[in-house]
This record gives structure tokens, sequence and C-alpha cells, in this order.
């Protein structure tokens, strides 16, 4: 691997001058995105937990055509706004022909993914300048935390695209007031349509707070803020009335349910936080450290600082924490992490890089031996720890998967050999790296990791026992997810036996070891009973 001191007067790594010219490298960016996004949303059924609820909600819209509160099968309330299961329809009415429900839905994150990373960019390129936007982008698609949750079918996807553009909007307030009005409207619209109360109050909690510093505090900010929230209302109140006006009592469960606690969860966010950001926390960090005296001072640090504090503050006092909340993270700590690149000692700069290595070609190695292991069961101890993790699945050769493995790892392995270590470079390691992580994974291992998490084959073996025409079924000791996930597979939604008194005829129940049936189903007649590999439970279905 080579060293380019060139211009290292300064005892950094500092980019030379260009070998390769502007377009070459965006070209290689987009090319680069496009593989990130792309591998992944397909080729897979929906995974609960994280899947469930958003798949039962767009079954509502498309099969029951809910369009203004579309509930899933087991809520009796709207958790989230249904902007993202709308767009998420509208891919499924066009793309059906040709994808599978659930693949043609999550080809949605495609278009929040992309005004993410547009806005994530424009953001960059306001606040230091032209030619910065591309390396933002790509310490926003290295970081850790998004890898999994960009590829998965939930809400928090486009939230997270409310955000952005939220964000550009104050950056962009200073050049352009009006345009950047707009755009913080839409970005509020979206926010609210998507996320709800929560991530609408933690956006307008950080404008507010903008207003205490000197730099914001004036009129043509209050402007701003209220051309923007006249347009954020013009997107949100005619929904809101028509929700009321239509399903008031399921309004009025929206309205009322908590959005926070009353004790709070710095910790939690922290711990979460400090790998959830990776490789963008330690460079923020840097800037922060060089810039601590002017960092409520100049304008191009106020921003995302307060951003960071102000979601950091909200989502500590979240009702409900999981980790897919801290995306919007990942907005201001790449806008903030591309001010250090330059900057960088070359120790700092070579510490990160090597360890970005060492980690992806660490996890990429075990993805491979565990393939062959899969292949060739040697050693044989591996090959059954992988066959009982992966619920029975016997993995079959495809020369296709193979050749994309092959082709990204070796692209990988000849980048890092041939490129020069520099500030630059090190970022486009992070993020060729945990690409090549990515892809190889979903090609190698995607098919053993969805035969863990699918339940189609139980529901699909379940649905013709059902009575389609009276679509009534009691269920009993099944959790949400599951719920969900017969909903989607069966297009039935259950209703739980204990809060309902229609009068079906059939009854799924959940049982676990030695359980009985429920003395209230002792009489019924037994016709289906199925299972998944591994689980400790299975399923019974009854007839009266």
């Amino acid at each position: 691997m080579k060293f380019d001191l060139e211009h290292d007067w300064q005892g950094n790594m500092s980019t030379p001058r260009k070998n390769l010219g502007g377009k070459t490298k965006f070209n290689l960016f987009i090319a680069l995105t496009v593989i990130w996004t792309t591998f992944g949303l397909i080729g897979h059924d929906p995974w609960p937990p994280q899947e469930s609820e958003t798949i039962s909600q767009i079954v509502s819209i498309i099969h029951d055509g809910e369009i203004i509160a579309p509930l899933s099968a087991s809520n009796t309330y709207l958790t989230t706004p249904p902007l993202y299961a709308l767009i998420a329809s509208v891919f499924v009415k066009i793309l059906t022909p040709l994808l599978a429900f659930h693949d043609a839905a999550r080809l949605s994150n495609l278009l929040w993914l992309a005004i993410t990373l547009v806005a994530v960019g424009m953001s960059t390129r306001e606040l230091l300048g032209r030619g910065f936007g591309r390396q933002a982008g790509l310490i926003f698609i290295a970081s850790i935390g998004l890898i999994l949750n960009a590829h998965t079918l939930t809400p928090e996807v486009a939230s997270l695209s409310g955000f952005s553009l939220c964000f550009y909007s104050c950056t962009l307030y200073y050049r352009r007031p009006f345009r950047s009005s707009v755009i913080l409207g839409l970005g509020l619209g979206i926010l609210f349509l998507a996320g709800g109360f929560l991530p609408f109050l933690a956006m307008f909690f950080c404008l507010v707070t903008l207003y205490l510093f000197s730099s914001w505090r004036n009129k043509r900010y209050l402007t701003f803020i209220g051309l923007s929230s006249m347009i954020a209302i013009s997107f949100i109140f005619p929904w809101l009335i028509i929700f009321k006006k239509l399903f008031p009592e399921i309004f009025l469960l929206w309205v009322q349910q908590p959005i926070f606690n009353n004790s709070s969860s710095f910790l939690y966010i922290m711990e979460g936080i400090a790998w959830f950001t990776w490789p963008a926390l330690p460079l923020a960090v840097s800037v922060i450290y060089k810039n601590y005296k002017k960092c409520f001072v100049d304008k191009n640090l106020t921003l995302p600082i307060i951003f960071i504090l102000s979601y950091f503050i909200l989502i500590s006092f979240k009702y409900e924490q999981s980790p897919i909340s801290l995306l919007p993270f990942l907005v201001p700590f790449s806008i903030l992490g591309t001010g250090a690149i330059d900057n960088l000692k070359r120790g700092a700069a070579s510490a990160l890089n090597w360890f970005g290595i060492l980690i992806f070609g660490f996890i990429g190695i075990i993805i491979w031996l565990g393939w062959l292991s899969s292949l060739t069961s040697i050693p044989y101890d591996l090959y059954l720890r992988i066959y009982d993790a992966s619920a029975n699945f016997k993995i079959e050769f495809s020369i296709l998967n193979f050749l994309i493995s092959l082709a990204i790892s070796s692209l990988w392995i000849f980048y890092i050999i041939k490129s020069k270590i520099t500030n630059r470079s090190m970022i486009s390691n992070w993020a060729i790296g945990i690409t090549m992580i990515w892809v190889i994974f979903i090609m190698l291992w995607g098919d053993s990791f969805n035969n863990r998490k699918s339940m189609k084959s139980l529901f699909t073996d379940l649905k013709p026992h059902l009575v389609q025409s009276s679509s009534c079924l009691y269920s009993q000791y099944l959790n949400d997810s599951q719920i969900n996930i017969l909903h989607y597979y069966t297009k039935v939604k259950p209703i739980n036996y204990s809060n309902n008194l229609q009068n079906c005829k059939l009854a799924l129940i959940r049982l676990q070891g030695d359980n009985e049936t429920p003395a209230e189903f002792k009489d019924w007649r037994e016709i289906w009973t199925g299972k998944r590999p591994k689980d400790k439970f299975y399923f019974v279905l009854l007839r009266e």
C-alpha cells in the first residue's frame, strides 16, 4: 500500500491534486451508492419484527382501501401517520407484476434514500463549499448504524429524509431564504406525516433553539419559520381534518398515545451513538475539539451541534426506545465529520483507515469461511452451528451469487492495495468496505438469514384452511409481529378472543412445549398445526 506524502508540510495527509476528473469521481460515487442502496432491498421476505407492522399497513391500503388511517392487524390505533406506507403502496401498484409484493414496497426506500443523500450533499456544500458533498455522502453510507435500517421497510427511513431536508433548508437560509422556507415546510410535513409528533417536535425544538443565537436572532429568521410553518400546515392539516372526521375514535387514541417518558435515557442514547455513527463520530469529535471556542459562534458549526443536542434531549425522553431512532444523528455527524477529513494528522487518519480495513477484512473472511463451510461441511462443527442458526437451511451453490461476491471482494482488495493512503481515501475505504460486507452477506448468507427470519412457509401452509369469505379468526397468545405477518400472507386480520364478542368459527393459538389448549377452546377441533424449524413454539388452528 502506497503512502502519498505530497503537500504534507503541515503534518497531515492532505489530499493531493486530482488524478481523476471531478466528473469521473462523481460517477464512481454514484455507482457505489447505487450498489449500496439496491442490494438487500429485494429477494427476501418481510422480517419480523422490523417490517411486520408496515407490511400489514400496506396490505390494509392495497386490499382494504384504508388510505387515511391504515391500521396494522395488531393495532386498534394508528402508531404512525400513513405517508411512508402510502408511498410504498404506490410502488406496489406499479411494480407487483414484476416483483413480489414486499420487494416492490421495499423499493420505495430508494426514493427516500435518494432525497436524503442529495440533502446531505447539498447541506455540506452550503456549509463547507464545493467538492465536500461527495465526501459527506461517503461518510453517510459508511455509517454502521445505517446499513441494515436503510434496507428495512420502516417509516423511520422517510423520517430521515424529512430531517435531512430540514437541515438543508437551514444551511440554505442565508443565501436563498424563500427557497429554504419551501424546503423546510416540505421537510416538516414529511416528518409529521411519516414519523408523527416526536420527529416534528424535535425539529421544531431545534429551530426554536437556533433563535437564541445572534446569527439567527432576527426578523428574517422569524419570517423563515413562519412561512415554513404555513407550508407544513398546508400538508398536515388536510390529513388531520379528514382523519378526525372519518375515524374520530382512532384519532382520539392516536392523539392520546404517550410520546415521552418521565425518566430520561441519556446513557442508552450515548451508548447507541458511540457505535451507530462510526466512522463519522471520531471525525466530528475532532472538529469540535479543534474549534471548541467557535462552536456557538460560527454558524457552520452551530447548526449541526444544536441539531445534535436538540434531538439528543428529546429522543432521550422517548416513551419507547429503539436503535432505529438514532438515524437522524447520522445527518449532522456526517456533515461535521466532513470538515475534519483534510485536517486530520497522518497518524489519526492512518489509524482510522487501518481500523476499517482490518474490521471489514475480518468480517469478510468470516462470511466467506462460513459460506464455504456450509457448502463443504468442513469443519463439521462450524457447519452444524451455521445449519442450526439458519433453522436447518442447506445452502446451494449459485454461480451468480458467487461471481458477484468474488467481484466485489476482489475490487475491495485491489482498491486498498493500489490506493494511496490519504485522508479522503480513508473515507472511501470505509464506504467501499461496508458496501463489500453488505453485498457478500446478502449474496452468500442472505437465503440462510431469510430462512431463519421468514414466516412465509408457515402461514402460506395455513392459508388454505382459513375461510376467506368471513375473514373471522380468533387469535390467542400470538405476538404483534406474528399477527401482522399472518395478515400479510393470508389477508385475514385475527381478532383477540378475550377482547371481542364476534362469533368466529376459527381460532389460531400459539402454544409452547407441553402447554395445553386454553379452556375456552377445549371442545374445538384441531384442523391444522405447524411450526418453524428450531422454534420452541408452534401454532394450532381450531374449528368450533
